[in-house]
């Protein structure tokens, strides 16, 4: 082995040695740098959740969260269909398959020309007690009693399907009741003036032959009208 004493003492010891220290030395500069470098970085790391906090107290205490009160839901097709199909079997004592069916079409026309559920099927009974393919004597057929020689090119579609149908004398009831409101004597009341032109036609709705018959039509919309109400 050599000498351990020699070595230390030799002049390739002290440099050994030296180099020993230097390192050393060297080592505890970095040593202390990290250490004064972790501390100014955990000083930042500090003064920036401060700042962080400070900016978050402001945005708390300038910025008001409006939270909406809770809204109902909107039933839900099906259910709206149900419930309305319920109201026609208690007012007009329909089957419920039949108010069912016919429930789906009114609706749908009710959103389609923006008019009362209750009045379009008030009309509906009022001119075919919901019989489908009824036809009369004047050409009028189904549900909304719609004559296609005068309104088939107006609605489109087959006016023989049931569905169709009812579209239609929604459609022709909306129509009136716009070309109603445009008349200023009879803008206060659109919609009787709609209901007497559907009846008898715009141009008969003052015609003195026709008046009779135009009321008692207005009498009967009412009247199922409000049985649909009473059975809500």
């Amino acid at each position: 082995m050599p000498n351990r004493r020699a070595a230390i003492g030799s002049p390739h010891g002290c440099r050994a040695t030296g180099l020993v220290a230097r390192r050393r030395a060297a080592s505890a500069a970095v040593d202390g740098a990290a250490r004064r470098g972790a501390l100014a970085l955990l000083v930042l790391c500090a003064g920036a959740t401060a700042v962080f906090a400070r900016s978050d107290a402001e945005v708390t205490h300038t910025v008001a969260l409006a939270i909406p009160p809770p809204v109902a839901a909107k039933a839900h097709w099906h259910e709206e269909r149900d419930a309305f199909a319920a109201k026609l079997v208690r007012g007009y004592g329909l089957n419920h398959d039949v108010a069912r069916e016919f429930t789906g079409w009114i609706l749908e026309a009710s959103v389609r020309q923006g008019l009362a559920a209750e009045l379009l099927a008030s009309l509906v009974v009022t001119e075919s007690s919901f019989r489908k393919h009824v036809r009369s004597p004047a050409g009028a057929t189904g549900p909304a009693q719609v004559r296609a020689d005068l309104w088939g090119k107006f609605c489109g579609g087959f006016l023989d399907h049931p569905d169709q149908n009812v579209y239609c004398g929604a459609q022709i009831l909306a129509y009136y009741h716009d070309v109603c409101r445009l008349d200023a004597a009879e803008a206060a009341d659109a919609e009787a003036c709609a209901l007497r032109s559907y009846n008898v036609g715009y141009g008969n709705r003052r015609n003195s032959y026709f008046v009779a018959a135009a009321a008692r039509y207005l009498a009967k919309i009412d009247r199922y009208r409000s049985l649909l109400e009473d059975a809500a």
